[in-house]
Order: C-alpha cells, then sequence, then structure tokens
C-alpha cells in the first residue's frame, strides 16, 4: 500500500491529510531539481552562495531562465561549457560534429585515449552533466539549423570556421540570441560578442550605493535635502535616491526612487514634497542603482 493510500484511509482530520499531500509534493519537487529539472524561481543559496555575493540574485535568476548551445568541444570550448553548467543556467547543449583526435588530448580534459574517433560533443557529455545535476546537459551532433539555434537564449561558438560564424551571427543577430565567438590560437585569444541592437547596463559604476544622513527636508515644490554637516552625500546630477527612517514626513520613507539635482556636497533637490507632512527630524537617503540602456 502507498503512502498516499495509507494518508487516504487514516483517520487523520483533512488538515493532517493536506499537510502529508504537500510534504509528498516537496519531496517530488526536491527529487525532480536533483535529477536535473529546475524550480522555477528557487535558487540554492547553499550551492550558488559566492556567486549570489559577486552578482546578486537579478543576475542569477536570468542565468536560471537562459538555455545555453556551446558548439566546438575542444579545449576551450570545454573550459567554457564546465564553467557555464557550474555556474547555474537552465539548461546546456553540447553542439559537436567533429570526432576526438589525438591532438585534442592534450587540451581537452574529459576525453581520453578510448574516446578516439567518438564525437567530442558525446564522449563529453556525460562527465560534464555531472559537474551539476540542477543543469540538464545534453549532446547534439548535427548541423546548426536556424530552427534548431531559436531554442537557445545564448550561443557559445569556439573552434569555427569564419563562413560558420558569419552564418550563426546572421542567424542568432536576426532573432535577438545572444551570441559569443571565440577562439584561441597559442598565446593569443580572440572574442566577439553580439547581445543585440541594444544593452541594458544594471550597474554603471559597479561601486556599492551612497547613502548618508538626513538633517532637514524642506516643504515646497522643488524640496532640498540637506546632509549632515560631517559627511558629504557623494552624489550626482541624475541620480536616483530613495529614504528610510524619516520621522514626520514619512510618505518618502521607502518611495519609488527620485532624480535629484545636486545643490553643492551636503545639499540637494528631490522634487515637490508639498503633498507630503512636515519633516521632523532623522532619515537616511541612499542611492538608486538604475538600468540604462545602450543602443549600437
Amino acid at each position: 500500500m502507498s503512502s498516499a493510500e495509507v494518508a487516504d484511509n487514516s483517520v487523520d482530520p483533512p488538515a493532517k491529510k493536506r499537510k502529508l499531500n504537500k510534504a509528498e509534493a516537496s519531496c517530488k519537487s526536491s527529487a525532480m531539481a536533483n535529477n536535473g529539472t529546475r524550480v522555477e524561481d528557487e535558487i540554492d543559496e547553499s550551492l550558488y552562495s559566492r556567486q549570489l555575493y559577486v552578482l546578486g540574485h537579478d543576475a542569477m535568476r536570468r542565468m536560471a531562465s537562459s538555455d545555453v548551445l556551446i558548439s566546438g568541444l575542444g579545449g576551450l570550448g570545454v573550459e567554457v561549457a564546465k564553467n557555464v553548467i557550474l555556474g547555474g543556467v537552465k539548461s546546456v547543449t553540447l553542439h559537436d560534429e567533429r570526432t576526438c583526435k589525438v591532438s585534442d588530448l592534450s587540451s581537452q580534459f574529459y576525453l581520453s585515449e578510448a574516446s578516439i574517433g567518438q564525437n567530442r560533443a558525446v564522449a563529453s557529455c556525460e562527465q560534464l552533466a555531472e559537474l551539476n545535476h540542477y543543469v540538464p546537459t545534453t549532446a547534439y551532433t548535427e548541423t546548426l539549423t536556424e530552427e534548431f539555434l531559436q531554442k537557445f537564449r545564448v550561443v557559445v561558438l569556439t573552434g569555427a570556421t569564419r563562413a560558420e560564424q558569419d552564418r550563426v551571427a546572421a542567424i542568432t543577430h536576426a532573432n535577438n540570441i545572444a551570441l559569443i565567438i571565440a577562439d584561441t590560437r597559442g598565446l593569443f585569444s580572440q572574442v566577439f560578442c553580439d547581445f543585440g541592437p541594444e544593452f541594458t547596463v544594471y550597474d554603471v559604476t559597479g561601486e556599492n550605493p551612497v547613502s548618508a544622513m538626513v538633517a532637514d527636508i524642506t516643504h515646497e515644490y522643488e524640496a532640498v535635502v540637506t546632509c549632515l554637516d560631517d559627511t558629504r552625500h557623494g552624489l550626482e546630477d541624475g541620480d536616483y535616491v530613495t529614504f528610510s527612517e524619516v520621522q514626520g514626513m514619512t510618505e518618502l520613507n521607502g518611495c519609488e526612487p527620485r532624480k535629484i539635482k545636486v545643490m553643492g556636497p551636503y545639499t540637494f533637490s528631490i522634487g515637490d514634497t508639498t503633498t507630503f507632512s512636515k519633516y521632523a527630524r532623522g532619515g537616511i537617503v541612499t542611492q538608486v542603482k538604475m538600468p540604462k540602456k545602450t543602443s549600437f
């Protein structure tokens, strides 16, 4: 008799049965994730803790929704594949139409003498898939067609001929698919990136947002914020800010980012506050990093 039947035939109240079913569903979801199927919008912080610290949750979520194709499983391609799989993308497809040769053994660390004569993607797939069970990893050995390429959000080409690079680049550019072409020649290397006609930068400077203690906020159409004299606010014209711990003018706490105009090292304006309560005391102003779209 299954556990579900035991739960249904028991004399436990309905609420307890619902808890049992919920627990079973949770276990099934966990098992699916461990077999390589990702639970949507869920990031394993214990697995990706160092990446989360560097990239942040937003970048990790974008990675977790990206299907990636890596073409060319030579020495460079296998290194790219290893790092992408460990990075935690949605899925990875390994593509190669070449078979393993003796020369591949000098740089492709997942190939051995037993791999000679086998397709390089197929021979490498099993060991690469073992690196991260959260990332489904498969091999593909046919020609890259437009229909097949449209399945991916990112395409990485390594070891491809110039004609193949041009052909794939035309397809990915027309379908708004990110393309990275990379190659190595001894001590020299090359990288070409095409991320479409525009690119969104989520952090222009890469520096931590600045913050300052608030001393006063005026109640007028072009309100002036004054910071404590012992610290310059460090903001620039066009920056966006939000507030916290403000007493009196509490409407500013957690407000939508407001564009500022710098008036001095300790003062800046934030626009109309006439509909807000009057400022009493305290508060912290914090810079908000706004996305910037760059067109090419």
